[in-house]
């Protein structure tokens, strides 16, 4: 190849990282307007929040994942975004991820060391990532699920266990069980409005009765 076409091919990939930041610049939004949309699409009122990393524990999402675990005034959601296209425009893999557990379901937060993970077979991808939290502790949530069962949720995240513990413990003191209703057309997994119809959910794939 000549200089020419190197000089041609680089043009290209120059023209591609300015179309693709154009395109993430436009598609921008405020952290208020992500918010109130939020709001308006659940319901509740949003608590807490931080950027935090899925290991695992859910029956039906088992790959570790990048997301947004956020505190709402009925609910612990964690739900992770796709990313945009590289620069040569190809963009990676991408399985959504959409957790939702009502407050009443939530019987607590842990901080575990990394140790424990490993005594719980979620240790052996851990040295792919970069640790987002500044202390030794992982975060782990307990509930039951919709069938009674017990299960264990467990996270990274940027925000300090001690912090998600006091909120929740707020959260739940102030939260009303009977305001909380299994409205028809709700998926009772990641509470999305979803058609009565409907044998599985759309957006996070929970079988409905």
């Amino acid at each position: 190849m000549d200089l020419w076409g190197y000089l041609l091919i680089a043009g290209l990939l120059v023209l591609l990282a300015l179309v693709g930041g154009a395109r993430r610049k436009s598609s921008s939004v405020s952290v208020s307007e992500f918010w109130q949309e939020k709001e308006r699409e659940f319901g509740e009122k949003e608590i807490l929040s931080g950027f935090s990393r899925y290991l695992g524990g859910h029956p039906r999402f088992e790959a570790i994942s990048d997301g947004l675990l956020f505190l709402m005034s009925k609910s612990l959601r964690f739900e992770n975004f796709e990313k945009g296209p590289n620069i040569f425009g190809i963009a990676p893999p991408f399985e959504k991820i959409a957790i939702r557990i009502p407050l009443s379901q939530i019987e607590g937060i842990e901080s575990l060391p990394e140790k424990e993970l490993w005594s719980r077979d979620l240790g052996n991808q851990l040295w792919k990532y970069h640790r987002l939290s500044r202390r030794p502790f992982y975060l782990a949530v307990k509930y039951r699920d919709e069938w009674q069962g017990e299960r264990t949720l467990y996270f990274d995240s940027m925000v300090d266990v001690d912090t998600w513990k006091q909120e929740l413990e707020k959260a739940k003191s102030n939260y009303v069980p009977e305001e909380e209703t299994r409205e028809t057309g709700l998926c009772p997994q990641c509470g999305k409005k979803i058609d009565p119809d409907f044998k599985l959910c759309p957006y996070c794939g929970c079988k409905l009765s």
